[in-house]
């Protein structure tokens, strides 16, 4: 039985003659955060196109680079976005099983997270020296727009370290997502029909399908190079094209 997001993405059907054109950015909150703690080992994985789970799995796995296998590679992934979201292990095993079906003991997820941070030291340097600038002013605020999150609006009236990990890279990378609409809005007016955390979808008419992909793929770079100055970007946009939402993707 096909459930879930799959089951939607095959059920979104370009009309007689159109096609779906994807694209989203390859991990965007990994390079978000590369680029917010200039870490250069984390920067390096990016401007040399490595894949950083693949990285991360080869650390965590001890076993080089270009052995590391698909299960290896998906088991890093929680660990990554657990690391720069400032999650501890019992979260990082809950998470990791909830949302890929990855068992990690507790100590299993504390080595994860401690070979994350030695690698990339930078980063780790960087949470700590923000954390200590949010909890004196129990505000976090997003780089570039300046948007904030007052600790006296949360729950506890203080911000948690998680949020002051968190914040600053989901808000660049939302704040990456709308100027991408906005410039998608000016090329191809009224192509848009989906907008999903890191990517967009759009349709139109199949001939006209690899002029839309170019310009969709030059709008969603543009707009992570307009906020994040400097970033690596080879290879943040990946395009897809099919006559569904899934083929799209996959494509």
């Amino acid at each position: 039985m096909i459930e879930g997001p799959e089951l939607a993405q095959r059920a979104d059907v370009a009309a007689p003659g159109n096609v779906l054109i994807s694209c989203d950015w390859s991990q965007v909150e990994m390079r978000a955060a590369a680029w917010l703690s200039k870490d250069r080992v984390l920067t390096r994985v990016y401007e040399e196109g490595r894949d950083l789970h693949r990285e991360t799995a080869a650390a965590i796995a001890r076993v080089p680079y270009a052995a590391v296998t698909a299960a290896q590679r998906q088991a890093a992934k929680p660990v990554n976005f657990g690391a720069i979201y400032g999650i501890g292990p019992v979260t990082l095993a809950e998470d990791a099983f909830d949302n890929y079906e990855i068992e990690l003991t507790e100590q299993e997820a504390q080595q994860a997270l401690d070979r994350f941070f030695q690698t990339y030291g930078g980063y780790n340097d960087w949470r700590w020296d923000h954390w200590r600038r949010v909890k004196a002013v129990n505000r976090v605020v997003v780089p570039g727009s300046g948007r904030t999150v007052e600790g006296v609006w949360e729950p506890e009236g203080r911000i948690r370290f998680p949020q002051a990990c968190n914040i600053p890279i989901q808000g660049m990378c939302a704040d990456a997502m709308l100027r991408a609409i906005a410039l998608l809005f000016r090329r191809l007016r009224g192509a848009m029909v989906a907008c999903l955390h890191d990517e967009i979808l759009i349709e139109v008419a199949e001939d006209d399908a690899d002029r839309a992909g170019v310009v969709l793929e030059e709008v969603m770079t543009e707009a992570f190079a307009l906020t994040f100055p400097g970033a690596p970007i080879a290879g943040v946009a990946e395009v897809g094209v099919g006559r569904n939402w899934m083929e799209a993707k996959s494509g």
